[in-house]
């Protein structure tokens, strides 16, 4: 995002960061930090606490508590509009939570950022007369192009005839890993050699990625499966993009079935099975890869976003 921003505004990146992840940093960023203690609260409390020692106009609040961030950012004299960014669902059994986030919201927060159009159960949350408004993840659109590729990020060696790439979080609401691999396992029993990549960030847990490949084990798919906790350079997740046959990808209300992706109609393993072999046989398959480069650069390439997110700053300045 401020790579994206970087031409129409002077941004500053405050965050936790140990010495080891500095070269992810560019180094024309400004940029502001705090080692990261290991509990999310005292995180948000330093990094409030570190933003507060200057003058913003916005702070978007990307990956840490907003619910602590904002009364301690706001308490201190800082008077930036708060941006809370959204990547992932409502969790449905945050009760506790609730009532302190519409709290935080009504008294703190001056906007939502959604990364989908889809904003269920947030909605009664957002406390009264919040703004909310879509914006999608920005995307180097000169960078991230179709390019001739082998052997994905350096971590899957393609010792099978398909590679089928998940890159993302392990929740399960993203990434329903019981049903892929019996998904895996079914196109096994079908002939098709393939295997899958899960490529995730070092701050996913640990323990979720054991579970996970634990859960590989118990199915006979752990020959098929490779998962690497690592954060990848921009070039790397290009190249694994490029590499991979096709990509499992959980954000399907910017999927039009056979215009721009494949759309499944559950996350069951049969679904999940039949739509990896529908993306890998169909024979308008190149086409549609075409049209989904097409779509990315209409809504996700930096001018458009750029122009979005100036425009929803400057609303949010004026109030």
């Amino acid at each position: 995002m401020i790579e994206c921003l970087s031409p129409s505004a002077d941004c500053t990146l405050i965050t936790t960061q140990y010495r080891e992840e500095a070269s992810h940093i560019k180094p024309r960023w400004n940029t502001l930090s705090t080692r990261p203690s290991g509990v999310r609260t005292i995180d948000a409390i330093r990094l409030g606490m570190r933003a507060s020692e200057d003058s913003y106009d916005v702070i978007h609040i990307v990956g840490t508590s907003v619910i602590v961030f904002s009364p301690v950012y706001k308490l201190l004299g800082a008077n930036g509009a708060i941006v809370r960014q959204i990547f992932s669902p409502h969790d449905l059994n945050d009760g506790l939570v609730r009532p302190v986030r519409w709290l935080v919201n009504n008294l703190f927060v001056g906007a939502y950022a959604f990364t989908s159009p889809w904003n269920g159960p947030w909605e009664r949350d957002l406390g009264y007369g919040m703004r909310k408004f879509l914006l999608r993840p920005p995307i180097d659109c000169e960078l991230y192009r179709p390019i001739n590729a082998e052997g994905g990020a350096g971590v899957y060696a393609r010792s099978h005839e398909r590679t089928i790439l998940y890159m993302g979080p392990l929740w399960p609401s993203r990434f329903p890993a019981q049903n892929v691999f019996e998904a895996i396992r079914l196109l096994l029993k079908k002939g098709v050699d393939v295997g899958l990549e899960i490529l995730t960030s070092t701050r996913s847990s640990a323990l979720l990625g054991e579970e996970v490949l634990k859960l590989a084990n118990r199915l006979g798919v752990d020959r098929n499966i490779v998962l690497e906790r690592r954060d990848l350079s921009e070039m790397e997740r290009v190249s694994a993009y490029n590499s991979a046959d096709a990509v499992i990808f959980p954000f399907p209300e910017i999927v039009k079935d056979g215009v721009n992706g494949f759309l499944i109609e559950s996350d069951s393993s049969k679904d999940i099975c039949d739509g990896i072999i529908q993306a890998l046989t169909s024979p308008d398959k190149d086409d549609v890869g075409i049209r989904a480069r097409e779509g990315v650069v209409k809504h996700f390439s930096y001018p458009v976003v750029r122009e979005r997110l100036i425009e929803t700053y400057e609303s949010l300045m004026v109030r």
